[in-house]
C-alpha cells in the first residue's frame, strides 16, 4: 500500500466547499444533541468540526481529532475564539474519552486511510453513548468513471486507486457491514454523485496527473498508456464533453 497524502490544509478547505452538500447532509444526526462532546475524527483543517460547533451555538462541545500536527495547528487558529471547541492531536483507533462518554462521533474519508478499521469501530463504539449518532462518510473509489473511451486503461486506473493507492480501498463498499458488524444499530445508506466538467478540476479534486505518473513509475501503467488516456481527457475537455464522476456515501448509525 502507498497510501502517500496529496493532501493539505488548501486541499482540504478546497474540497470542502466542493462538498458542502454533502457535508450538511452529514451534520443532521447531530442537530439533536443537547448537551456533552460531540467527536470529528481525522479533523484535518478543523471546518466540519467547526461547522458543527457553529450548528450546535454552544449546546455541546466539539473535539477535532487529528494525527497531523500541521493540520491541528490551523483548525485552532480558524475556529478563533469559539468556546465550544477544541482540537486534539491523536490516533483514531485510541481515543481519549472515557467510556460510554461521547454525544456524538462523526468521520469524514478516513476509514479508507486506516489499515485496522476494525480497532477504530471498536473505539467509536466504546466511547458513545447509548443511542448516540455515529456518521461515516467515504469514498466509492472503484466508481471513479473518467469517460476517456480507454476502458481497459481505466479499469487499471480503478484497480489501481482501489487495491494499491489507498489502504482501505473498499472501505466505503463495507461500510454497512461493518457498521453492523460492530453491533451499531439503525443503520442506513445514502450515495451521493461528485461530477466535476473539466480537467482542470479534475486534477485539482482528484489529483489525476499525479496518479497517472505515479502509476507509470510503479509500472502500473506504461508511458503509452498514460499518453493516450491523457489525450482523450484532453479532447473530451477541448470538445466541451469533459466529465467525470465518482460516488461518496454517508453511514448513518447509532449505538
Amino acid at each position: 500500500m502507498t497510501d502517500t497524502k496529496h493532501y493539505g490544509a488548501a486541499y482540504l478547505s478546497d474540497t470542502g466547499n466542493f462538498l458542502k452538500h454533502i457535508k450538511t447532509q452529514s451534520y443532521q444526526p447531530f442537530a439533536a444533541v443537547q448537551a456533552g462532546v460531540v467527536l470529528d475524527l481525522g479533523c484535518g483543517t478543523g471546518m466540519d468540526a467547526i461547522n458543527l460547533a457553529d450548528m450546535l451555538k454552544g449546546r455541546a462541545e466539539v473535539v477535532g481529532v487529528d494525527h497531523d500536527a500541521a493540520l491541528i495547528e490551523k483548525a485552532m487558529a480558524d475556529a478563533a475564539d469559539r468556546k465550544n471547541i477544541r482540537f486534539v492531536k491523536g490516533e483514531t483507533q485510541q481515543l481519549a474519552e472515557q467510556d460510554h462518554s461521547a454525544a456524538g462521533v462523526r468521520m469524514e474519508r478516513v476509514v479508507q486511510h486506516l489499515i485496522e478499521p476494525d480497532r477504530t469501530f471498536a473505539e467509536v463504539y466504546r466511547v458513545l453513548q447509548a443511542d448516540a449518532p455515529f456518521v461515516v462518510v467515504e469514498t466509492i473509489w472503484n466508481s471513479l468513471n473518467l469517460y476517456a473511451g480507454l476502458v481497459e486503461t481505466e479499469q487499471k486506473i480503478r484497480n489501481y486507486l482501489v487495491d494499491t493507492k489507498v489502504n482501505n480501498g473498499f472501505a466505503g463498499n463495507k461500510l454497512t457491514t461493518d457498521l453492523a458488524r460492530h453491533a451499531f444499530k439503525n443503520i442506513s445508506i445514502d450515495t451521493y454523485c461528485m461530477v466535476v466538467r473539466s480537467l482542470e478540476e479534475a486534477n485539482r479534486y482528484l489529483f489525476l496527473e499525479r496518479i497517472f505518473s505515479e502509476m507509470q513509475e510503479n509500472d502500473a501503467l506504461t508511458a503509452h498508456e498514460v499518453a493516450e488516456f491523457s489525450k482523450g481527457l484532453q479532447a473530451a475537455d477541448r470538445g466541451g464533453y469533459f466529465l467525470t464522476s465518482m460516488n461518496i456515501v454517508i453511514a448513518k448509525a447509532t449505538k
